[in-house]
């Protein structure tokens, strides 16, 4: 593991598309996960896949390049496909490791739980 501060992984932040300005708007704040780390989206908003194997490649890709590692968190958030792919490939990559944040809307915060033995 390196010495480099933990960076959280959101999948994609759901978002609407506004019909005036045509941007995308998220509907959640994930501000609260920067608590846990720099805050980087794996997948923009809006991303529809149909091909397991298009996804796949583009998720494993991009934890790539940002540099995902053991230690890290996860913030599945999205489409399901793109939430369970990520979290299979950043296991994989910490060693049967994951750190998963999970909103928990009675505090109003998120919570880290450490998952380990994955496979």
């Amino acid at each position: 593991m390196s010495s480099r501060d933990p960076k959280v992984f959101v999948t994609q932040v759901p978002s609407r598309r506004d019909v005036q300005s045509g941007l995308w708007v998220p509907t959640v704040n994930i501000a609260p996960a920067e608590q846990y780390g720099e805050v980087v989206t794996i997948l923009p908003p809006g991303s529809q896949f149909f091909a397991a194997a298009e996804t796949t490649r583009l998720i494993k890709n991009r934890l790539h390049e940002l540099d995902y590692q053991q230690g890290d968190f996860l913030l599945p958030l999205g489409n399901p496909v793109i939430m369970a792919v990520a979290s299979a490939i950043a296991a994989r990559r910490s060693n049967g490791c994951l750190n998963v944040l999970v909103w928990d809307r009675h505090s109003s915060s998120y919570v880290s739980y450490e998952l380990e033995n994955l496979y």
